[in-house]
């Protein structure tokens, strides 16, 4: 049945990115003025169900609940606290203005630049600087705001404060905003969702430590490559409860959803509460999805890893057929293993890890002796500079330009802006931008140094024997050559979106990690890694999560038809099958593919890390 599943997951990505929108704004900011006019009285639902498309509506109802509150994903409280804690941040900030600011109401508007590139304009309406008040309003317009979150904000979030009841400066406390959304893009790199509507959002904390979040409007639409989805008459209800580690959470929703890739509404709501532990999956519940004609699919959660949809076609109130799936598929989570897609998931796995890793390394490389940024040192300038234009160590050059607090030495906060051109630096070459932003700078003796940072790679190209990566994103780092351990660098980096082409392919990774050590006391080099993360790619379907079992092995040997001698990298799908990556040795791997997630070997294939290499490299 998972074939005939939409994939309706990319929407609910960026369509949850747009409530993080408005949490976020109401955490600093909010509102409109409203919940808007009533809606027409609905006519009934016009979309039949049936045992055809009865598993791809009960995919998408659930799929657009989880875009107002995603059941296994929001599991801590600090969404209303931060609501509050903010709000009275914005109040002290604007009665700090040296009396500028009367306790009348009063806007005062400012364009903001966004962290990485656009703006945000917000205006504040605030009754009382010192208090949050009902009818105090925040509207923020963004213009093409990348705040390096992942995604691209475009459009106004309009909020009006329209409930306030308790203490918000303690964890008891209810607060209320009515939300405007208008002409809200919001661009992941993947997929451009839209969003527009007007609802209520009701942080409810008075049953502390039990944590509430309602959202309930006349409409809301999301949309994305020509699907639109439209809630209408919604009323959405999460409580999260602190009382038990690690957290108990139920659900309530009821409403109207129009699609218009399934060609019809239907109506919806939860006869029995759905619960949940924690970040698992949810163990029970109900859904009941009424279609035309009194036909119905009703959802029943018979426990974290197993979901029977029960489908009355004609609806007479008899079940005609029952349909076996998991909540996991229900949220759009098309990926699985199997003999057939096993080799070409491996690939892509291997590639992205391998090139995460490379151009992790490149970051910090660049502060060794005769590295751009080393030389940068040695010219002892101070404050902003560049761009100078300096020799690399073999061939080529790097325009570096950046700020320095100190002539002697990086300070936390320094920046280094480098433009690599065929910068050759042992048997590595490099083309495309570098902005490393230092947290931490410490130099030892000899050529021996630590460092820290945020790094940020626009097309950064790294060209190494034959093969090259390119890097595109943003990414913390660590790169430590002080020989704790003798002839020991190690190098960490961590980054929760990140973009590596190779071979004319781009996989898109989330959550992404490496740590590693490299024994540059012995030939040849060895590097001993641990990576983590999730991948998608435009050759594999869905997304796949990895993560190593034991440490790669490998040596930086240049040769692309070689890997690691040894290692195990565990990769597993969405629908619990999972592939483990066994290195053999240099030369072959063997994968282990368990295909119902049960945690038996079901196949295994040898291959070779030659396979696995792209045979159509695309360097500079």
């Amino acid at each position: 049945m998972i074939n005939k599943v939409k994939n309706w997951r990319g929407l609910a990505i960026a369509a949850l990115f747009t409530v993080g929108l408005v949490t976020t704004i109401a955490s600093g900011g909010g509102g409109s003025g409203g919940g808007g006019g009533n809606q027409p009285p609905s006519a009934g639902p016009t979309l039949p169900v049936t045992a055809a498309n009865g598993l791809e509506i009960s995919s998408a109802l659930v799929v657009t609940i989880g875009m107002t509150f995603d059941i296994g994903d929001i599991t801590g409280g600090g969404i209303p606290i931060q609501a509050a804690d903010m709000l009275i941040d914005i109040a002290s900030t604007k009665s700090d203005e040296a009396g500028r600011i009367s306790l009348a109401a009063t806007e005062a508007p400012g364009i903001n630049q966004c962290a990485n590139s656009g703006t945000v304009d917000i205006t504040y309406t605030l009754a009382n600087p010192n208090s949050v008040t009902v009818g105090d309003r925040i509207i923020a317009v963004f213009d093409n705001c990348d705040d390096n979150e992942g995604y691209v904000i475009d459009g106004t979030v309009d909020l009006t404060v329209s409930a306030v009841e308790g203490d918000i400066l303690t964890d008891v406390f209810l607060l209320g905003f009515d939300v405007v959304m208008a002409g809200v893009s919001i661009d992941d790199g993947t997929d451009v969702v839209t969003s527009d509507g007007f609802f209520t959002m009701t942080f409810d904390n008075l049953e502390f430590p039990v944590l509430g979040l309602n959202l309930a409007g006349d409409e809301l639409v999301f949309g994305t490559g020509g699907e639109t989805l439209t809630l209408t008459n919604f009323d959405h209800d999460l409580r999260i409860g602190f009382g038990v580690y690690p957290g108990t959470l139920t659900a309530q929703a009821s409403g109207t959803l129009d699609s218009t890739s399934l060609g019809g509404s239907v109506d919806y709501a939860t006869p029995v509460e759905i619960a949940a532990m924690g970040d698992l999956d949810p163990y029970g519940g109900e859904i009941l999805i009424t279609g035309a004609n009194d036909s119905t699919v009703r959802i029943v959660i018979v426990d974290s890893s197993h979901v029977t949809l029960e489908v009355d076609s004609n609806g007479d109130g008899t079940v005609d057929d029952y349909i076996d799936t998991n909540w996991s598929e229900l949220n759009g989570h098309t990926s699985t293993i199997n003999v057939s897609t096993a080799p070409v998931i491996a690939r892509e796995v291997y590639n992205a890890v391998t090139g995460f890793g490379s151009v992790t390394t490149t970051a910090g490389a660049q502060f060794t002796t005769a590295g751009p940024f080393d030389q940068v040192d040695q010219l002892d300038v101070t404050g902003d500079f560049g761009p100078l234009d300096i020799a690399c160590a073999i061939s080529g050059n790097a325009l570096v330009s950046g700020s320095k607090v100190v002539a002697d030495g990086y300070s936390a906060g320094d920046t280094l802006a480098a433009n690599f051109a065929a910068c050759a630096r042992g048997g590595e070459v490099l083309n495309g931008d570098l902005d490393f932003t230092l947290a931490s700078f410490g130099r030892g003796a000899g050529s021996t140094f630590f460092v820290s940072g945020s790094v940020t790679e626009t097309e950064l190209i790294r060209t190494m024997g034959g093969s090259c990566f390119t890097g595109s994103g943003s990414f913390e780092t660590s790169y430590d050559s002080m020989f704790t351990s003798a002839g020991i660098i190690y190098v960490e980096g961590f980054a929760d979106t990140f973009d590596v082409a190779a071979g004319g392919r781009s996989q898109h990774l989330t959550g992404a990690g490496n740590s590693a050590e490299i024994q540059v006391a012995q030939q040849p080099v060895t590097v001993v890694r641990s990576s983590w993360g999730t991948i998608s790619s435009d050759d594999i379907a869905g997304s796949y999560n990895y993560e190593s079992l034991t440490p790669a092995y490998f040596h930086l040997d240049d040769d692309p038809a070689t890997g690691p001698f040894a290692g195990e990298l565990l990769v597993t799908a969405a629908d619990g099958s999972s592939l483990r990556m066994v290195a053999l040795d240099e030369l072959t791997l063997r994968l282990d593919i368990d295909l119902d997630g049960d945690s038996t070997i079901d196949e295994m294939l040898l291959t070779s890390w030659a396979t696995l290499a792209y045979d159509d490299w695309v360097c500079p």
